[in-house]
C-alpha cells in the first residue's frame, strides 16, 4: 500500500473511471511501490469512492506494456472498484452508527446514556476503594435568549465551544458528557469539591477570554454550575449526585438573577 496526499492523488486521477497507461509512467511514480518501479510496463488505476468522493484506488501494474494497454475493456475493473467502494461505504456507515450510539452527534461528547453507565462504574469504584468522586452539572446562561436573538447556528457553535473547553482542560481520567440541551456533566474521579471548583473556574476563564466571533460581534459564553461529591450528605446512589449538583446549579442561577437589574433579566 502507498499513501499520498489528496492533492497529489487528484493530480493523477481526475475521473472515477479506471485509468490505463503504458507510457509516461513516471507521472504515476508516487503511487507505485519503489520495489516495483523498475519492472513496470503498464499500469491500471481503478478509483475507489466514498460518498461520491474519490479516496483511493486499486492500482495494478505489470511488466508487459500490453497488459494494461489504453483502449482495452475496463468493465470488470470498474465493477471491482465499485464493490470495494460499496464495502468501504458500508463499513464507514457502521462505524458512524456505532459512534452515534455512544456520542452526542453535535458535540462529539459522550451521550446521556453512556454517561449514566460511566457514573455507575466510577461510583462503585469510589465506594469499593474509598476514593473521592465529584460531579459538575452545568449549563449556559440565557441560552434560549441567545438562540432567539443570534440564531440556532450560533447556539450550536457555542455548545461545541463549551464541549471543547471542558474537554481540553480535563485530565485523561475525567469524563465529559452532554446531558441534554445546553446541559453538561463532568465526572471527576479521585477529585474533591475544591479541585472540581478549580477545574471549572479554569474552563470559565478560558471561555471569558475566548469569545465566539460570528464576523460581526463577539458572543461571550457564561456558565452556571453546581458540584456534588460522593461524601455529601444524602448521596446513596448516582442519581443523588446528579440531583444535588443540578439543584446547586439552579441555586447559583437564582442568585445571579437577584443581582441583575430587572431590565437585564431573561
Amino acid at each position: 500500500m502507498v499513501s499520498v496526499s489528496r492533492q497529489v492523488f487528484s493530480s493523477m486521477v481526475k475521473t472515477p473511471k479506471p485509468l490505463l497507461a503504458n507510457t509516461g509512467l513516471s507521472a504515476y511514480k508516487k503511487i507505485i511501490p519503489q520495489t516495483l518501479d523498475q519492472d513496470i510496463g503498464s499500469i491500471a488505476i481503478a478509483p475507489i469512492s466514498l460518498d461520491g468522493e474519490i479516496v483511493g484506488s486499486i492500482t495494478q501494474a505489470d511488466p508487459d506494456p500490453k497488459r494494461f494497454e489504453p483502449g482495452i475493456d475496463t468493465s470488470l475493473l470498474e465493477q471491482l472498484a465499485l464493490k470495494v467502494s460499496l464495502c468501504l461505504s458500508n463499513v464507514t456507515a457502521h462505524e458512524q452508527l456505532k459512534f452515534l450510539a455512544f456520542h452526542d452527534p453535535l458535540t462529539g461528547l459522550l451521550n446521556r446514556g453512556v454517561m449514566k453507565r460511566v457514573l455507575e462504574r466510577e461510583f462503585s469504584r469510589a465506594k469499593r476503594y474509598d476514593t473521592d468522586l465529584s460531579l459538575i452539572f452545568l449549563d449556559l446562561d440565557d441560552f434560549k435568549a441567545i438562540n432567539d436573538t443570534a440564531g440556532h447556528d450560533i447556539g450550536d457553535q457555542l455548545l461545541c465551544a463549551v464541549a471543547e473547553a471542558l474537554t481540553s482542560h480535563k485530565r485523561q481520567s475525567d469524563i465529559v458528557a452532554r446531558f441534554a440541551g445546553d446541559e453538561f456533566i463532568v465526572i471527576l474521579p479521585s477529585t474533591d469539591i475544591s479541585q472540581a471548583e478549580h477545574y471549572i473556574q479554569r474552563v470559565k476563564h478560558y471561555l471569558d477570554t475566548t469569545p465566539l466571533n460570528d464576523g460581526e460581534k463577539n458572543h461571550f459564553i457564561r456558565l452556571s454550575h453546581g458540584i456534588s461529591n460522593i461524601l455529601d450528605a444524602g448521596i446513596k446512589e448516582t442519581h443523588d449526585m446528579v440531583k444535588i449538583a443540578d439543584k446547586r446549579m439552579y441555586q447559583v442561577k437564582g442568585m445571579k438573577k437577584k443581582r441583575l437589574p430587572p431590565d437585564h433579566r431573561h
